[in-house]
């Protein structure tokens, strides 16, 4: 038997980019209704610098990303790592969700959520 390296991220075909960008959107339309029910102000696509976040609160300094199937593959993923250094640079936490994560499990994304919100108020206070 003869073994194989299999990359950790596979190159993504065009159509499974695509798709998953629709699906993407979908998913942000989903919590963007869920975050204004529970009254958290975000707003949707906001741009920092040159990059785009799915949600910004300027106040609490946190963005949310939301993350479909393409991120797994290496063009995408390889991508994020200057946006996360440009980010990291001003302070600001990102929150990172899969598509996934919002169908199913809405509340562990709340938890997760406020958990963050809490602490950056507490650090917000800190003299």
């Amino acid at each position: 038997m003869s073994s194989q390296i299999v990359p950790l991220y596979q190159k993504a075909p065009e159509e499974v980019i695509r798709h998953s960008l629709n699906n993407t959107t979908k998913t942000i339309d989903i919590l963007e209704l869920e975050l204004q029910k529970k009254g958290y102000y975000f707003i949707k696509n906001q741009k920092i610098g040159r990059y785009n976040f799915d949600f910004y609160c300027s106040e609490l300094r946190i963005a949310i990303e939301i993350d479909g199937y393409a991120h797994e593959f290496s063009e995408i993923h390889n991508q994020d790592a200057p946006k996360k250094l440009f980010i990291s640079s001003l302070d600001i936490t990102v929150l990172r969700f899969t598509d996934y994560q919002i169908l199913i499990d809405m509340d562990e994304v709340f938890r997760i959520l406020k958990g963050q919100i809490e602490s950056s108020i507490t650090h917000q206070y800190v003299v």
